[in-house]
């Protein structure tokens, strides 16, 4: 199985020195957002990084029918927008502020001058898009071979943080695009497995390396 430490994406800020971050920030725009504002929308064309300072981001896309699936939750120190800044492509996703959410926009001219001499900035958002890229790749295959409850049982692997899963199932349908009754006939299968147990708001991780157990058990494809 593949090193769940990878697939959860890291935050900028945990991969470059604090000095580096502030300086990058000083070189952008700093605007606020209220609870639910709209930061940007799938198709907008204008480039550059964005990095949370505070508040948090809901990134995903609006489907026509009026569903709408959910690719991650980002905090303070994460970033968005890289595609466009290194590809010039237009931004694939919806990008909705929760709660007051404060985001440092730098455009890509001032990011150019700011890397030219800090060049490890530039090395840290490879590695950042790599691990992105990565996870991406593992998730489109597990769509394809894994079972909803093996699904789920990833995501909460990924997600726990001292065995609790801060997350709805509403909020997990929409990450794993499947309905609120689907989560919960899988949460049901996990717990019945004593690998996880639902409260009030999200879901606890009882035994993190049972969970880890059971899911290399029913991987489908070589660990790499």
């Amino acid at each position: 199985m593949a090193d769940l430490a990878l697939l959860d994406s890291p935050s900028l800020a945990a991969l470059v020195p604090p000095a580096l971050l502030a300086g990058l920030r000083s070189v952008g725009t700093s605007v606020a957002y209220a609870d639910g504002a709209l930061v940007q929308a799938r198709g907008d064309a204008s480039p550059g990084l964005s990095i949370v300072r505070e508040g948090g981001v809901q990134i995903g896309n609006p489907g026509l029918d009026g569903s709408f699936v959910m690719t991650s939750v980002l905090g303070p120190g994460h970033c968005f927008g890289e595609m466009t800044l290194f590809g010039n492509l237009p931004r694939t996703h919806d990008a909705v502020a929760m709660g007051a959410t404060v985001i440092d926009h730098v455009s890509p001219a001032a990011y150019e001058r700011f890397a030219a001499v800090n060049p490890a900035l530039t090395r840290a958002m490879l590695g950042m898009m790599a691990r992105r890229l990565y996870a991406m790749l593992e998730f489109a295959d597990d769509l394809r071979r894994l079972p909803l409850k093996v699904q789920l049982a990833k995501l909460l692997l990924g997600m726990a943080r001292a065995g609790r899963v801060e997350a709805t199932q509403e909020e997990l349908g929409a990450r794993l695009g499947v309905s609120r009754v689907a989560i919960g006939t899988a949460l049901a299968a996990l717990e019945a497995a004593g690998l996880a147990r639902r409260r009030y708001g999200g879901v606890d991780v009882p035994d993190i390396a049972a969970l880890q157990c059971w899911i290399e058990r029913r991987a489908m494809l070589a660990p790499v």
